[in-house]
């Protein structure tokens, strides 16, 4: 008789966790998206130098850039950094 109302609350709280984790994923996901920006920014610059002739055209060096700017982005954003 009484197992009615404990299921309506034990969905009830499952239903409420679920919603919480969903929050918690997007408002982490958004934050990452954010940190993100200014090495996309870098990367974004660093194609448009190339293209404008200013930095060397050689994919050796593009290489090079990345693992440092990717570096940088690892140690600065910790486990917020995208893994590329």
């Amino acid at each position: 008789m009484w197992n009615v109302p404990n299921d309506l609350a034990s969905l009830q709280w499952q239903r409420q966790q679920h919603l919480q984790r969903r929050w918690f994923g997007l408002w982490w996901q958004g934050l990452r998206e954010l940190l993100a920006l200014p090495f996309d920014l870098a990367r974004h610059l660093h194609a448009a130098g190339v293209k404008a002739g200013a930095l060397p055209r050689s994919l050796l060096e593009s290489q090079r850039f990345e693992q440092r700017l990717g570096q940088m982005e690892n140690l600065s954003l910790g486990p917020l950094a995208r893994q590329l």
